[in-house]
Order: structure tokens, then C-alpha cells, then sequence
């Protein structure tokens, strides 16, 4: 073996290295949420800073440098995927070496201690016990964004960390005009009035919800010997490796389909991290490049998929297996309509997809503003009220439906939020290819889900970080983000189910 081999050899070594301490990491973070007691919460937060800073000294450790820029001045001579692992760990490599040690400890530690203090405000829905560790993460974010530097908003240096290749200017135009068309969608069909929901009043066993999640989960090709699912406060998608993909739900007693599409939701994210390749197992390729293109997988699996007729008639002879006396008369059709129905609603994880991207648009707005130095954080509750009064026509009833609902600000995760909006359009613009080759309507009401993930698989997963999401949107579609075909998906659905002419 010649000492260019032993050097790049040596250069995996380092880059899987930080892979499995950040594995470590997520583990402690994973547990915090899932398994570990109230008492830990001190220590944990020890443990996470610990981790934190031996992760960073990794990233930055000047070898790591001299290996990069050494195969980066020689990439001619390497493989393309080894050429493509070069360049994107060069990428983290030189964003990493512009944070100190001392900030990511802080910052690790800020994070845990957040996240108990917004459980403990968000259940006595008192934003004043959340105030003062918000007001840490924020200037975290804000010493952060100096330290990486921007061209315009501060907030464009965080939105890097989610969005790589998306700034505010971007946002800001595809928002505008995003607005004004799903409030004239979501406002139209208000107006026809709020049907009331036939599930009103029914208590269903949430242990019962729990087998009919994990059906539906097999059912779509989540691999249970690769990945489980938990519980927790707010549900999210974990992995430690190809073969270890976690994620948690959250059971409503009250509501049937709230567990079922949070799984839903969840499962697309865990199906395109058990779909990297093989080969690109260990390595920086075996992963998304954005959050955006993450979350079109997730929101693809919940809405495109979860919340169409076909699904409808699939899912009910299941939910009749474990709740025949209360869907007795229950339709396919009925079904349809629950699932879809347009109505008020505070909580962004249940809102309808008319509506969800407003409350989007509305995070947006105020991280845009705490990040830039235009809103206080004791402030926010009053200008989320603003906010939600123009956008929606109606109050929250108190801060745990209104600014205390999510779970992302406590982990200091400021930029996130729009890439759930970016994940919708992305989800509408490669369904429309996707049905130029598959009868998707068909393979859903069968129940035959997986030539839906190979496809999938084929287009998405197995990319990994060699393409950035909007280049990945554009060799499949043709183009670049645009918010049409979302729109015109939503028009066709929902005319067609409240009668509406555009």
C-alpha cells in the first residue's frame, strides 16, 4: 500500500471517528427525551458538553485540516464518491474550525438545560420559565452566526446549518407569495363553514393506537431489526448508523389519527435514513444534505400518501381490527374527510395542509426577527399572538398552543422551521414526476408501498450528501424550488373535497 493509500485510510479513520462520538452524542440526546428521569437532567446536560467539545476537537483538529487540503489538491487522482466525501467534509471542516470549544460546550449544555425548563413551561403553559434559557440559546445562536459570518442576515448563517444553498432573500419571496395563495385556499374553504368532526367524544385506547402505528410502519418498510420507535413529548427521528434509525410518536386518547400520522410522519424521515447506500455506510454520504429534502420524505409519507382516498380505503379495514363498535358505519369516505378537514387550529403538528405552511411563515417571521435583533424574547408571546391573529383570524387559547408548542427553539435549533415549508413544495414537485412512471393511487389502496420507496430510494436516498436538495429537486424534476405545484396539489385535493371552483 503507498503512503497516498495510508493517508487516505487514515482520513476515514478520523471522519468515522467523529461520526460514531456524534452517534454517542444523539444516544444521550435520544434518552434525555425517551427514557431518562427528571433527576438527570443536570448531569446529562454535563455529559452532552463533554461529548460536545471532544466532537468539536475532532472536527477542528488541525491533522484533520492538513489530510483535507491535501486530498482536496489531489482530487483528480480519487474515486468521485471518495471525491465527494472530500469535499463535504472539507465543508463541515471549515465551518467547524470558526467555533470555539468553549461555545459548543456552552451551547450543548444550554440546550439540555432549555429543553426540561420548556417541558416544565409548556405544561404549566408559563413562557416566564422558559424566558431566561430561551434568552441563552438566542445569544448562543447570535455568537454563532457573528462567528461563521453572513452577506445579509445573521439568520442566514443558521439557516446554512439546515438549508445549504437557501438564505432570507430566497425565503422571504417564496413565502411572500406562498402566503397570499394558501390564505386564499385555507379562507375559502373557512368560509363553505367548519364541519364538526364524527370522531368528537370517542375515547380510543392508545395501546391499541400503538400496534396499529407499528402495522403501518412495517406496512411502508420500515425495518424493525434496523430501527424501533418510542414515545415522547414532541416526536422526532433519531440514527446512530444505517442499521440503528429511532423514532418516537405521540398517542392522543382523544384523537385516533394524531399517533398515526405522526408515525407516518416520523417513518419517512426514519425510511430515507435506512435507504442510504450500503457503501456509503460510515462516512458523511450517508447522509441528507438538507433538512428540507428530509422533510419532503416525511411530509410525503403523512400527506401525499397517508392522507389520500386510496390510503383511506387501505387504512380502515385496520383500524376496524382494533376498533370495530366504534368506526361501526365508518367509511372510506368519511375517513377521507376527517383526515382532511379544514378547520381552526393552533398546533402546527396537527394542522391541515392548507394551513400548516402559515404557521410556518409565522416562525419564520419571529426567529428571523429575535436572530436579527428586532424582537426581545420576553416579547414573544405577544407578537406570536400578533401574528397568529392576522395569519389565522383567531387567539391561542394560552402559550402551550401558542409559543411554547415546539420543541425546537429549546434545542437551540433556529433556521429549522422553514425547512419544513421547503419540504412540503419539494414533496408536491417530485410526487409529480414519480407518478409519470408509478400508479401510485393504485399501489396505495392495495397496500403495496414498496415500489413507492425503491422509487424513492432510487431518486432520493441512495444521493446522500453528494448533491445539495435543490440540485437533488432539479435532476428529478427539471426544476428548481417553486411553490406551484404544492399549490396546485392542494387546489385539485381540496376542490374536490369541499366542491370548489379557483
Amino acid at each position: 500500500m503507498g503512503n497516498q493509500e495510508e493517508r487516505f485510510l487514515k482520513l476515514k479513520e478520523r471522519l468515522s471517528e467523529i461520526l460514531n462520538l456524534r452517534a454517542v452524542f444523539a444516544l444521550l440526546q435520544w434518552d434525555e427525551e425517551v427514557n431518562m428521569p427528571p433527576g438527570g437532567a443536570e448531569s446529562r446536560g454535563q455529559q452532552l458538553k463533554l461529548i460536545a467539545e471532544m466532537i468539536h476537537k475532532l472536527e477542528t483538529d488541525p491533522l484533520l485540516g492538513d489530510d483535507l487540503v491535501y486530498f482536496i489538491e489531489r482530487q483528480e487522482y480519487l474515486a468521485p464518491d471518495d471525491r465527494a466525501m472530500v469535499r463535504e467534509a472539507m465543508y463541515d471542516y471549515q465551518r467547524s474550525i470558526k467555533i470555539p470549544e468553549q461555545w459548543v460546550g456552552k451551547f450543548a449544555q444550554a440546550r439540555s438545560k432549555a429543553y426540561h425548563s420548556w417541558v416544565e413551561a409548556r405544561s404549566k403553559s408559563d413562557f416566564s420559565l422558559f424566558q431566561t434559557d430561551l434568552e441563552a440559546i438566542i445569544n448562543l445562536c447570535r455568537e454563532k452566526a457573528e462567528l461563521l459570518g453572513y452577506a445579509n442576515s445573521p439568520y442566514d448563517a443558521l439557516i446554512e446549518d439546515f438549508e445549504r444553498g437557501v438564505d432570507t432573500k430566497l425565503l422571504d419571496k417564496l413565502f411572500y407569495e406562498l402566503e397570499i395563495e394558501q390564505s386564499k385556499i385555507y379562507q375559502t374553504i373557512l368560509q363553505r363553514g367548519i364541519e364538526k368532526s364524527v370522531f368528537e367524544g370517542k375515547s380510543w385506547d392508545t395501546e391499541k393506537q400503538w400496534e396499529i402505528t407499528l402495522r403501518l410502519l412495517n406496512a411502508i418498510g420500515f425495518d424493525f431489526n434496523s430501527g424501533r420507535q418510542d414515545r415522547s413529548v414532541h416526536p422526532f427521528t433519531t440514527n446512530f448508523d444505517i442499521y440503528d434509525v429511532r423514532i418516537t410518536t405521540r398517542l392522543n386518547p382523544d384523537y385516533l389519527f394524531s399517533g398515526i400520522f405522526s408515525s407516518l410522519h416520523e417513518g419517512g424521515h426514519a425510511l430515507y435514513e435506512q435507504g442510504f447506500r450500503k457503501e456509503d455506510r460510515g462516512t458523511c454520504l450517508a447522509q441528507a444534505p438538507s433538512l428540507g429534502i428530509h422533510e419532503s420524505q416525511s411530509r410525503f409519507w403523512e400527506n401525499i400518501i397517508g392522507r389520500s382516498y386510496p390510503f383511506c380505503k387501505f387504512l380502515l379495514p385496520i383500524l376496524k381490527e382494533y376498533f370495530s363498535s366504534e368506526l361501526e358505519g365508518i367509511t372510506p369516505e368519511i375517513i377521507y374527510k376527517e383526515i382532511n378537514r379544514v378547520f381552526p387550529n393552533c398546533i402546527r403538528v396537527e394542522a391541515d395542509e392548507c394551513s400548516y405552511n402559515l404557521h410556518i411563515i409565522l416562525r419564520y417571521r419571529i426567529e428571523k426577527d429575535l436572530i436579527e435583533g428586532k424582537l426581545s424574547v420576553s416579547d414573544i408571546p405577544e407578537c406570536w399572538n400578533d401574528l397568529f391573529k392576522s395569519l389565522f383570524g383567531y387567539l391561542p387559547p394560552n402559550d402551550a398552543y401558542g409559543c411554547l408548542q415546539d420543541i425546537h427553539w429549546a434545542h437551540g435549533s433556529f433556521g429549522y422551521f422553514p425547512s419544513y415549508t421547503l419540504g412540503n413544495l419539494f414533496s408536491a414537485q417530485i410526487t409529480e414526476k414519480m407518478k409519470s412512471t408509478l400508479d401510485i393511487s393504485e399501489l396505495i389502496a392495495q397496500g403495496d408501498f414498496i415500489p413507492i420507496r425503491d422509487w424513492l430510494k432510487e431518486h432520493v436516498y441512495k444521493v446522500g450528501r453528494r448533491q445539495c436538495s435543490r440540485d437533488i429537486v432539479k435532476d428529478i424534476c427539471g426544476s428548481d424550488i417553486s411553490h406551484q405545484p404544492y399549490i396546485a396539489y392542494l387546489k385539485h385535493k381540496y376542490g374536490e373535497i369541499y366542491k370548489v371552483s379557483w
